[in-house]
């Protein structure tokens, strides 16, 4: 029970914190801030969280939990022809940008506050991009292999490229008068622009397997 309290506060502490570093900026927002929010004392904050860095990092550590969620929910392997990947692309897509469309505190801390406020921290922001790099280069890979993307691809730098266009796609989605629309037209935009460039001739009518 007291672990399960434990717990819930901590969820409570995070929440506001998540609004008030997406709100003011990490170096303008004090302890006191996310306390208040709270109507908690500075004695009870500090239980839980040792200052204001370990508690932006926990927020970070949410908001790269969802993104990484989204990458890696599906099987890179399960798509065998050129119009099952297209689909896989948007659907991907669609759920990373509905993290923004749901919370745009969400894009606000990983845009713009989590790079520059600790090493550390920066650290931990290049290491989450890589293992997404590394994700979708396994979906390159799959349609590599099973011969309905060119086999010559270089799946590292466009892994990377690709990774660039989502978040490209989700810093306008932040500022889209009808963010599910702009949504749909990211997606669709990178789908077809992949694929154009990648498919081998033909690809799209490949039997799946």
């Amino acid at each position: 029970m007291a672990q399960e309290r434990t717990a819930q506060r901590r969820a409570q502490i995070l929440a506001a914190a998540l609004d008030a570093f997406s709100e003011n900026g990490y170096h303008s927002t004090k302890i006191s801030d996310i306390a208040g929010r709270l109507s908690m004392g500075h004695g009870t904050f500090y239980r839980y969280f040792k200052n204001k860095l370990d508690i932006f990092d926990s927020v970070l550590d949410l908001v790269i939990e969802k993104f990484a969620a989204v990458v890696f929910e599906e099987d890179p392997r399960s798509t065998n022809s050129a119009e099952q990947y297209r689909r896989q692309i948007e659907r991907i897509g669609a759920r990373l940008y509905e993290i923004f469309i749901r919370d745009s505190r969400m894009a606000q801390i990983i845009f713009y506050e989590a790079l520059g406020v600790d090493p550390e921290l920066n650290e931990k922001v290049d290491n989450v991009m890589e293992m997404i790099h590394l994700g979708i280069e396994e979906y390159l890979k799959n349609g590599m292999d099973k011969g309905f993307l060119q086999p010559d691809l270089d799946a590292f730098v466009l892994s990377r490229t690709i990774n660039a266009m989502m978040f490209a796609g989700a810093k306008d989605i932040m500022k889209a008068v009808d963010p599910q629309a702009a949504s749909t037209r990211w997606t669709r935009a990178i789908a077809r622009f992949m694929l154009s460039g990648m498919e081998l001739p033909g690809a799209a009518a490949a039997p799946s397997h």
